[in-house]
């Protein structure tokens, strides 16, 4: 007896449910015959049902599978003295490989306890297959390349703020670097300079002594005291190519530099037939002491 009560209640519910069923019309169908891979594709579905009745479609939480929702379009409900009519378009999307793809979607039809999915009639899409054929597997010695190895120009576009950031940072560290070293950078230059000059002197007086001694000549014996006067000038800062023996003996106040200025002058004016080495070789000490004199001056400047 309680089968047949139970038997008997499932018939009234199913029969309940099936009439609810008949009176809601659900269709539902793509705007499309075929798709592609990632490339959106519209899905319409609609509904008419009493204007007695709640219906909800799904949203973007329902599951949509094998395709993925992009957006959707609703479109305002219309009525007439018994029906009403909603609808809306879903953008969908699908990553799948499958050459034909389904899907039917549902309404739900709102009860105060729970709500009742009906369903419209399954509708399917072709994949259009932009491959041929996809490998399962492929190593990189099979993998089919395309190589073209013709230049292509791209144009060269010059970073102007970093370029002025980097130019002002060189400035800042040329100025600062000049105002910290400056002084030892200057004093540096000036004794390289200074140890130039006293080398090559001392090279070409060598050679003029050399010359001396191989043939002696009142004009060659000019030439290297003017060679020696001319250095002195550039070392002391003094005219020293202007003044006579007596003159740059008052001058530098030395008996031993004085003695062989005197020995040269006397050789020079009464045309002798030689020069000794000795007062030579007096004028370059003498050059030597000043260029010593010159670089502890600058050390200590």
């Amino acid at each position: 007896m309680f089968e047949v009560k139970k038997l008997l209640c499932s018939i009234l519910v199913f029969g309940a449910f099936f009439s609810e069923a008949q009176e809601i019309d659900v269709r539902g169908g793509f705007l499309a015959d075929s798709i592609k891979i990632g490339i959106v594709v519209p899905y319409t579905l609609s509904a008419s049902y009493s204007r007695n009745q709640t219906i909800v479609f799904p949203d973007s939480t329902y599951s949509f599978a094998p395709f993925e929702i992009d957006h959707k379009v609703y479109f305002p409900t219309r009525s007439t003295a018994e029906k009403s009519y909603d609808s809306v378009v879903y953008y969908l999307t699908s990553f799948e490989i499958d050459s034909i793809q389904r899907l039917k979607l549902p309404v739900f039809v709102v009860h105060p306890r729970d709500c009742t999915a009906v369903f419209a009639n399954e509708d399917s899409v072709f994949l259009q297959q932009l491959i041929a054929q996809v490998p399962d597997s492929l190593s990189i010695e099979e993998l089919p390349l395309k190589t073209n190895t013709t230049y292509q120009a791209v144009s060269w576009l010059l970073n102007y703020p970093l370029l002025l950031i980097a130019g002002a940072i060189l400035v800042v560290v040329v100025v600062v670097g000049w105002l910290v070293f400056g002084k030892r950078i200057r004093k540096y230059f000036a004794l390289r300079r200074l140890d130039r000059n006293h080398r090559k002197f001392n090279e070409e007086f060598g050679h003029a002594v050399d010359r001396l001694q191989r043939g002696f000549s009142t004009q060659l014996a000019e030439s290297t005291l003017l060679l020696w006067k001319q250095y002195m000038e550039r070392l002391t800062s003094s005219p020293i190519t202007k003044y006579t023996s007596k003159e740059i003996f008052q001058l530098v106040r030395d008996e031993s530099l004085a003695k062989a200025l005197q020995k040269i002058d006397m050789t020079i004016y009464r045309e002798s037939n030689g020069l000794e080495q000795e007062p030579l070789m007096e004028l370059q000490r003498f050059s030597q002491d000043q260029f010593n004199q010159k670089v502890q001056e600058l050390k200590n400047g």
